[in-house]
């Protein structure tokens, strides 16, 4: 019997992952088991069909917390806390396991990058150097401490899961370069980014009004430190980790995410998406769908609890809308329809003076401004060494493997970790990033792409020297970033 190269890449698949399967359960969960054989088909499709997996990837990027928490044996609550079984982190490798495949696949096929490495040399040396100075940390710090470390401690693993934190997603900006040929791939990516954020923010709303009508319970029947802190025992419809209790004026929603900061750092990335579509889209049906898709993540903002979200998204699409609408009377009907219905629904479901509320008390217990300037003063009192206390060193999904540090904003925390060498070569590389992106802006000609490629480097620029939190290496900007910076990359090769 003769067998095609299709017919062979289905059997051996499928034989791989039954095969996967049935260790698994053995020594392992029927979950675990189940899983596993996902994930070996996953791995498969995307390095066969890289293309194929990387539209995955991004489409299933904001619902793993929804996926990850919609099995109970993932979590438990154990008195105030919770306590995570095996399997959460087979959960959040599913993605990878779209992503690396395909990564590895494109990088094989050189061929197609070779207009990448002409164009941005600059650019592809300052990561590599990042690489470098990034392993450097790694062999000249992490592998001394493993040498002396406690049984129960494991320096070099940190540094290994600190390694990916920081640049696993770096090459993301090869496979959005690679992944954008022509404007039909630009189109369709804009449309799933507005279609998904429209999902999400539709699904965030309906988990509001789920806490608000009491079919949540939220935070109000917990003990603490449940009771006043986002945590997965109040969880609700979607997604992780959520803090619900108004009569402490408290309220942070995960909407599709794991937690609500990650929450809050899509719906400010979508509003550069669906500005983006909006002002960039040649389809009225869809320009009309991209503005109704911008103002669902406006109301996601203002319902969020989140300061920052609420603050930055409207900020951003006013900015937006003032640099790319050229008619003055479109620019007012825009802003006319989104200020109207703001009011409309402040009024009529009484969420504005709650959530404002919640987000001054934020405010008022600690300042951003205050709060980064206390960690860099905090970071430099401790002493920054030249090639930092090692990676991972300062990352929550490393602490079960030695002592960390929490640091809440970024650069503070690259101080910490790889030290001055590292975060002045991550600044160079962010900046090189920012020059170039800014470059393929500014050799745009045709209207419509310059407007889609000024949303996308404002992105990039914001994203670039933002300290507050550590969006650049927590998803779903890390992903974002780098893959974005890519397509803005490749629009001046798409232009006609």
């Amino acid at each position: 019997m003769n067998l095609n190269r299709q017919e062979i890449f289905i059997a051996s698949t499928a034989t791989t992952a039954f095969l996967v399967s049935v260790v698994l359960v053995i020594f392992s969960s029927l979950l675990t088991s189940l899983i596993g054989a996902v994930l070996i088909v996953a791995l498969a499709i995307a390095y066969r069909y890289p293309r194929q997996g990387l539209w995955l990837f991004l489409i299933y990027l904001p619902f793993t917390g929804t996926v990850s928490y919609s099995f109970a044996s993932i979590y438990r609550a154990v008195g105030g806390y919770v306590t995570y079984s095996g399997d959460y982190a087979l959960f959040h490798l599913a993605k990878d396991a779209l992503y690396f495949p395909a990564l590895i696949a494109i990088v094989l096929s050189s061929q197609r990058l070779k207009q990448l490495r002409n164009q941005a040399k600059p650019l592809l040396i300052a990561l590599s150097l990042l690489l470098a100075v990034c392993l450097l940390t790694l062999l000249l710090v992490n592998l001394p401490q493993q040498l002396s470390a406690l049984p129960k401690e494991k320096p070099l693993l940190m540094g290994i899961i600190g390694l990916k934190i920081l640049i696993g997603y770096v090459p993301l900006l090869v496979c959005g370069y690679y992944l954008i040929r022509d404007r039909q791939d630009l189109q369709f990516l804009l449309r799933l980014q507005i279609i998904l954020a429209l999902i999400c923010s539709g699904l965030g709303l309906i988990q509001y009004f789920l806490l608000v009508k009491g079919i949540c319970l939220g935070n109000t029947h917990l003990i603490e430190p449940a009771a006043t802190r986002a945590t997965l025992q109040a969880r609700c419809f979607v997604g992780g980790s959520l803090l619900y209790n108004p009569a402490k004026q408290l309220i942070s929603l995960p909407g599709t995410f794991v937690a609500p900061w990650q929450w809050t750092w899509f719906l400010i990335s979508s509003s550069f998406f669906t500005t983006a579509a909006t002002v960039g889209e040649s389809s009225l049906r869809w320009r009309i769908i991209s503005f109704f898709s911008a103002l669902m993540v406006l109301i996601a903002a203002i319902i969020s609890g989140q300061t920052t979200a609420i603050i930055l998204v409207p900020f951003i699409f006013f900015i937006l809308l003032l640099i790319t609408e050229t008619q003055t009377k479109r620019l007012a009907l825009k802003l006319g329809i989104a200020i109207f219905l703001g009011i409309l629904i402040a009024n009529t479901t009484g969420v504005f003076g709650t959530v404002w509320s919640s987000a001054i008390a934020r405010w008022n217990y600690s300042p951003p401004q205050e709060f980064v300037i206390n960690q860099f003063n905090w970071i430099l009192q401790e002493g920054v060494k030249l090639l930092g206390n090692g990676l991972g060193k300062a990352a929550s999904a490393a602490r079960r493997l030695g002592e960390i540090k929490l640091i809440e904003t970024f650069y503070p925390r690259l101080l910490y970790e790889i030290g001055w060498v590292g975060t002045l070569t991550f600044l160079v590389a962010v900046t090189v990033t920012t020059v170039f992106t800014f470059q393929a802006y500014r050799s745009i000609k045709e209207l419509s792409l310059k407007r889609i490629s000024i949303c996308l480097w404002i992105l990039i620029l914001l994203i670039s020297y933002n300290t507050y939190y550590y969006p650049l290496i927590i998803e779903p900007v890390a992903i974002y970033y780098w893959f974005f910076a890519g397509v803005l990359l490749k629009l001046p090769n798409i232009e006609t």
